[in-house]
Order: structure tokens, then sequence, then C-alpha cells
């Protein structure tokens, strides 16, 4: 329900005090809520755009217009200033509107404590103190190079010592240096941190050319036990940049290859990262679209804030993106600000490039996919949590146990068909889905008819308490406005006035109630508004596959199947006989009754319904 503005905020002295500069500007809520932070080129011009036409809003705008009590803005220099002010902002406010670099589903990281002697850990969040590598996207891939880092690279391993006055095992085994017994110097072990993090960066050749110079000291310096440990170190960071695959042998040009997969509830972001002509690694990033955003807004802002966060010493001279991003220019502009060198951005349409665009977009798929499945999985462990948040989002009267959902389904207007698909306590109830065939008149198409004919027929059962028909806690009707209003009239003229019912329009997700003309719009995040996804798309899966199945029937009938006494046998042995009903049409009633299980009266029956049709 939308708020009333503050009485003490004046929109539009406000909105006609806005310069025409470059700056962020700030929608906040009634309670002093900050919602929304954006950046523009022209304040004036883009804050306006949000009042001058509330009914051309996208949805997540108008919701956020709805609350938004009052504004402000700050004033910048550059355009740039402007988008370096909102990221800061965004991180340190987490506005409910602005896209947040998060992941919904955590991968894991590699983590390197912020402490005087760095150690090595795990974490699924990478906001926490100490430098993140990551993520990874397969947890194997990540043991394995925590593997070869914990052999080659000795440093600490525990939280705390074990002993107070000697090293443990893993001192004794080559794995950690005992900074804990002071058995290294602070600059030998921050020597052996600084090629830890090359190694967890990609940056594998900067990182052998270090250890050849160490090499080449420690052989000076006759201090052979450590040349020795150095070049194991080294063997292994080759062995590992032999596996990876060679794109552009020739070049040293450095490339980020971003791409995105999405669907209605979240995307998938990839970044490969290739380095002197290498794929050295997959970065991937599963965001929640909350709020309504589209996958293009969690693109952009996603851009933004990887690369805020990125050292201008890692960023790529070459960005190559699937898709066009807004504000192209400026964000080039800045990159190159903060690279201090010129960064590239591409989007190729053909040749190697394209086939890396397409490697990422299958990367971001696959990762999609692992999200939506976790997604999944969570909302099968706990269904309930899902159903009590429905019914506190729509105020059932009664907890949702069993919902019904109808679907219509024809092709150009002919055999038209309805499936009512169950949902008992949040999962699919397979043995109470039902398959109506519409019987109204043939022709144009008519959803709004047939919605009322299926919801009659189901509902009379139930007013007349058939066994197995009771009414349900909830029905979902398959579409907006329009299905819900004929749904509620065949209600209405069985003498049903209490059903809770809705209808759910595909396009935005928005969910009509009886009586309401604004829709709901519930948080793509949300268990409810998955629960209810769930069983609108089972329902229109099972509608399809039936009126399919019907099509097919009616590809494959045959007028014998009309002809009364010829079953399955006799119908085989006139088409192996005859080859076709043309030809059996053409034949004789003695030709048909010297057929084996065939004779006169049979024949006569035959012949006459063929020379009818």
């Amino acid at each position: 329900m939308s708020q009333s503005p503050t009485p003490s905020f004046d929109f539009k002295t406000a909105l006609g005090r806005l310069p025409d500069q470059p700056g962020v500007y700030r929608m906040f809520g009634s309670n002093g809520t900050l919602l929304y932070v954006g950046k523009a080129k022209n304040l004036k011009n883009r804050v306006k755009s949000y009042f001058q036409n509330p009914a051309g809003l996208a949805p997540k705008v108008a919701v956020l217009m709805q609350q938004v009590a009052r504004f402000d803005y700050i004033l910048t220099d550059t355009e740039i200033e402007a988008l370096i002010l909102e990221y800061n902002l965004i991180k340190q406010h987490r506005p409910k509107y602005n896209i947040l670099l998060r992941d919904d589903k955590k991968f894991p990281w590699i983590g390197l404590s912020a402490e005087p002697y760095p150690r090595l850990f795990v974490s699924r969040d990478p906001s926490g103190r100490g430098k993140f590598f990551g993520p990874y996207v397969h947890s194997s891939s990540m043991y394995k190079t925590l593997q070869v880092i914990r052999k080659h690279f000795p440093l600490r391993q525990r939280r705390k010592p074990l002993f107070k006055n000697r090293p443990c095992m893993n001192y004794s085994i080559g794995t950690c240096s005992g900074p804990c017994q002071e058995l290294v110097t602070t600059q030998e072990y921050a020597e052996v941190v600084k090629q830890v993090e090359l190694f967890l960066k990609g940056k594998a050749d900067d990182l052998m050319e270090r250890l050849e110079l160490e090499m080449q000291r420690a052989s000076e310096a006759l201090n052979f036990e450590l040349a020795a440990k150095l070049r194991d170190r080294y063997l292994a960071v080759q062995e590992v940049v032999a596996q990876q695959k060679i794109y552009y042998p020739d070049t040293k040009v450095s490339q980020d290859i971003v791409a995105m997969a999405s669907n209605a509830r979240r995307c998938a972001i990839v970044v490969l990262n290739i380095r002197r002509g290498k794929l050295i690694g997959s970065r991937p990033h599963d965001i929640a679209l909350a709020n309504q955003s589209s996958p293009e807004e969690a693109y952009n802002a996603f851009l933004t804030q990887y690369y805020q966060d990125e050292e201008a010493e890692d960023l790529p001279e070459e960005i190559i993106l699937h898709a066009s991003i807004e504000d192209e220019g400026l964000f080039q502009a800045w990159l190159s600000e903060k690279r201090g060198k010129k960064v590239t951005i591409t989007q190729p349409q053909k040749g190697l490039k394209r086939e890396l665009i397409e490697l990422a977009i299958k990367n971001a798929s696959e990762t999609l996919e692992q999200a939506q499945g976790q997604e999944e999985k969570s909302h099968r462990n706990d269904p309930a949590r899902a159903l009590l948040e429905l019914q506190t989002a729509l105020g059932l009267p009664e907890y949702p146990a069993r919902m019904e959902c109808y679907d219509i389904s024809h092709f150009q207007g002919s055999q038209t068909v309805a499936s009512m698909v169950v949902f008992t306590h949040g999962v699919p109830d397979r043995q109470a889905y039902r398959r109506f065939k519409i019987q109204i008149a043939e022709g144009e198409p008519n959803d709004f008819a047939s919605m009322h004919e299926v919801i009659t027929r189901r509902f009379r059962r139930a007013v007349e308490q058939e066994e197995g028909w009771e009414a349900p806690d909830l029905v979902i009707i398959d579409g907006g406005k329009g299905q819900l209003s004929s749904a509620l009239e065949a209600l209405g003229t069985l003498g049903v006035h209490d059903q809770p019912m809705i209808s759910l329009a595909k396009k935005f997700e928005e969910i009509y109630l009886p009586g309401e003309s604004r829709p709901i719009l519930l948080p793509r995040t949300s268990g409810a508004l998955f629960v209810l996804q769930q069983i609108r798309d089972e329902a229109h899966r099972f509608a399809i596959t039936y009126h399919r199945n019907l099509r097919g029937k009616r590809a494959t009938h045959s007028v014998l199947d009309d002809v009364k006494g010829i079953g399955p046998k006799r119908k085989e042995a006139l088409m192996k006989h005859f080859g076709s009903v043309a030809k059996l049409k053409a034949a004789s009633v003695e030709d048909i009754a010297q057929l084996p299980g065939f004779n006169l009266n049979v024949a006569q029956t035959i012949y006459n319904a063929l020379q009818d049709s």
C-alpha cells in the first residue's frame, strides 16, 4: 500500500530547484529510510523523469515511488565522481531498491586472514576481514588449489598455536614455516604471502618470475635447501599453468569476458579472466532479483560494483561484454582513469572473441541452473515457511494446505482444454490432478469463457459435496484481471462467495486479488512467490501435455475407429491388406468379406460407413 508524502516536504519546489549538473540523488521513505540511490549526468532531467509520467513507470520504479516521501541530492564535479559516490553510498547503506552485488546462493571463497601472519581459510561470505579470492563454482577445484598451496607455500594453518614452546607437526612436514615459534622472519613470511596472492589472482607468470629470482638469490647465498624448496614451488606452479587452456598464444593482452544468464527470479553473471593468452579463472555471481528488478538492471549494477572492488593492477586492458550497458562511455572512462591506462570495451558478434562470450554464457547458464536447483531443494526441505509467508502476504483466512491452479490451453481456438493442478502442503499432489475438455463452441479462442466453464464444473461438484472435490484453501488462476473476473463470476452463479482466489500474471508476476485494482508485487526472492510460480508452471505444463496428446490422437484418428464392431485387430488386418483407407474405400463388399475373420455382414457395415464418410 502506498504511503502519503511527508506534509512538510514540498515536491514541486524541490523539483524546481534541481540543478543541471551531475550528481547523486537519494529517495527516502516516510520514516527516513533510504530507499534508493542513483547517479545522473543531469540531476534535473533525471529526477523529474520519476514524477512526470507515473503510468509509464516500470513496475519496480512504480512500487518505489509509492513509498517516496522526500528526496535530496549531492552535487559532483564529474559523472565519474557521481558513479563512485553512488557505489559508496549503496555499499554503505544498502538501500532496499538498489541492486546489491551479493550472492543468494553463496559459492566458496579462499580467504587470507587479516593478521600479522595471515593464514588461509574457506568462507562463503567474502565481506569479512581479510582478502578473498574466488568464488569457486566447484568446491573440488578450490580444494585442489588449497592442496597445492599448502604443500608448497608454508603458511600458518592453525588459528592458535598447538604448543607453547615448540612447533606442531605441520612445521615438521614442511607445510608451515613456524611463525608461532618465531622460526621465520616477518619479511620472509610476507614474501610467501605475496606469492600466494599472485597464485590466487591467476598471475602465474609473475609468480614464476619472482620464484626464479628468489632461487637465484638463494643459490648465490649457498642456501641450497631453500633453493630446492623454491624450485619445487616453481615446478608446482608451472604444472598448474600447463593445465590452463591457451587462447592467444602470441599476445599479452589481458581480458575479462562478462556474460549473463537469467530467469524471472535471479541472474547469474560469470567473468572469465584471460591473462597473457591463458584462461586463468571463472568468477561466478548468482544475484537474486529483489523488488521487481530486471536482469538488465542487475547486469549494469554488477559491472560497476564488481570493478569498484578490483584493484587497479588487476584491471584488464579489454572487457568483452555479452550485452550493451547504460553509460558505456562513462564506464570505460572511469575504468581507464582507475587503471591509469586505457581500458577498451567491446561486444563482438563473430570470431574468437564471440566464441569466448559463448563459453562465458555456457558457464553462466550452469551457475544459474545450480542456484535454481539449490533454491528448489531449500523449498522442498521447508515448504511450510513459504506457505506461511504466502498466507501473510495475501491475507488468507486459512493456511493454504491445499492449493489448486487452473490453466487454459488451445490451438487456434480448437480443442480447448483446462488443467487443474493440486499442491498439498507446498508439494505437487499428482494423484489429485484433473483435466477438462472445454465444451463451449469451437472457433475463436475465448479464455475467459473457458475459465468460467472449468471453474463452474469443478465447484459445482464442491457445492454438491461430491467426495474428493472439497473446496481448496486457495485457488490460483493463470492470467490477469480478466481471467480472475471470469472465475469469480462462475463462483457467484453457484452461490460461492467465500472461496479465496487470486490470479498470477506472468509478465511481471503480478498478483491480483478480488476487488483490488492494484496488483501485489512480491519480492522475487520470496518463498511465497516461488511456490506460486512453481504451481503455475506445473499447471501450464500439465495443460500443454494434455493438449498435445489430444492433437496427436486426432492426427492419427481413422474413420474405422468410428465403425461399430471394428476393433484394433480387424483395423490392423484391413490396413495391412489394403494399405490405406482410400484403397479400402474403393474395395467392394466381397473383397472385404474374403479377409480372415470377416463376413458379409461386417463387410457391409464397413462399406456403408466408408461411403458415408
